[in-house]
């Protein structure tokens, strides 16, 4: 097997784009072009792929371009928001509503105005750390949207709003002006919009029969459970994922507002709960020095994915840690005993060590021992077994 187009893929520079893979920048999403190379390496058109911490539903999204049905599962319930916006076959009446929404709206977008509050969500606490004149314009925005939108256009505009808004506030040394707020939604509802009609085209050009998508509010050792038609009829060929790195925190749930103030948002404007801690989306808390109960969990998960995936499955992932040396082992161990077996590279002129690459842009919270592989991840092939 030629493994090259894979190396090419981990080690790929560019920013993340195409499809509707820009439409929000979730937390440690991996490369379009790694998961589009593994995809082609591992399956063909009318096969179906399986990410079960599908995340920003990079997987699901290239899958179906590519013809292949997809199957996605996370426990997050802004990353099942995510799926359902970026799998979105909008037609032309659709986006062009769309952009008249934002057309209408972002005009009239001002702190300075009176506002419906979404008392609801403000008293659940997901507005909690929010700048007031951002939380102002976001309800202004969401409440021109409920009132002449909905069904899957509503959804698109929703995500409008969380992209901008992310850009507002997100790690943000220097908040943005109102005015600056009002020009970047119109260049996000743009771009979103833009997203949707090459996704659609991508869609159109596949040949044959359409690819399925299904996405599951659900943790992945929950995976058997799943009602699923894809997972019954035409089992997975290829698992492509990049789950919980051990010992390393990644803030899939909450924005940093000035300094390390967290707050829910992201909730609140795509209409979603969350409600948990960290270490509900990452197999154990990064401040327990014990990480056994993180392989113990990774080990479970993998024997239940194993159960609903072919014979012949492959699975691709990446896995960035911050204790290489000690943890690695004991990751290969927990994937061996749910039934994945390491990939043999000694005829291929690779070995693992060329499947390590330095992490792009990313913004991790580490304990740090190793200090040589703290931004590093690898690229792990195993085989069903």
């Amino acid at each position: 097997m030629n493994l090259q187009p894979l190396l090419d893929a981990i080690n790929d520079r560019k920013v993340v784009s195409g499809l509707t893979h820009s439409v929000y920048r979730y937390p440690a999403r991996f490369s379009p072009v790694f998961a589009r190379a593994a995809i082609e390496a591992f399956t063909k058109p009318g096969d179906t792929i399986l990410d079960p911490f599908m995340g920003g539903s990079t997987s699901l999204v290239e899958a179906l371009a590519l013809g292949r049905n997809a199957v996605g599962t996370d426990l997050n319930e802004l990353a099942v928001f995510l799926a359902r916006v970026k799998t979105l076959r909008l037609n032309d009446p659709q986006i062009n509503e769309l952009r008249t929404w934002a057309e209408l709206t972002v005009p009239d977008l001002s702190p300075r105005k009176p506002v419906v509050r979404h008392d609801e969500w403000k008293d659940l606490g997901y507005q909690n750390n929010m700048p007031w004149r951002f939380r102002k314009v976001a309800e202004q925005a969401l409440n021109t949207a409920l009132m002449v939108l909905d069904g899957d256009v509503l959804l698109a505009a929703r995500c409008i709003v969380l992209k901008t808004l992310q850009w507002a506030v997100d790690c943000k040394k220097h908040l943005p002006t109102a005015a600056a707020f009002r020009s970047k939604l119109a260049e996000d509802a743009e771009l979103v919009a833009a997203s949707l009609e090459d996704f659609r085209t991508a869609l159109d050009a596949v040949e044959g029969q359409r690819p399925t998508v299904e996405f599951y509010n659900t943790p992945a050792d929950d995976i058997t459970k799943v009602a699923s038609k894809a997972l019954r009829e035409r089992r997975p060929k290829l698992v492509v994922t990049s789950p919980p790195y051990p010992g390393v925190h990644v803030l899939y749930h909450r924005w940093q507002v000035q300094g390390r103030r967290e707050t829910a948002a992201p909730y609140w404007i795509a209409a979603s709960n969350d409600g948990m801690g960290s270490s509900y989306y990452t197999f154990c808390d990064r401040r327990n020095r014990d990480q056994s109960p993180y392989f113990a969990r990774l080990q479970t998960t993998f024997g239940e994915v194993r159960k609903v995936v072919s014979d012949s499955c492959v699975v691709a992932q990446l896995v960035g840690f911050n204790q290489p040396g000690e943890q690695l082992p004991l990751y290969l161990k927990a994937m061996s005993e749910a039934g994945f077996t390491e990939f043999k590279f000694s005829r291929s002129g690779v070995s693992r060590d060329d499947f390590w690459r330095d992490v792009p842009n990313r913004k991790f919270y580490v304990s740090l021992r190793d200090k040589a592989k703290q931004t590093k991840e690898i690229l792990l092939l195993h085989r069903a077994t």
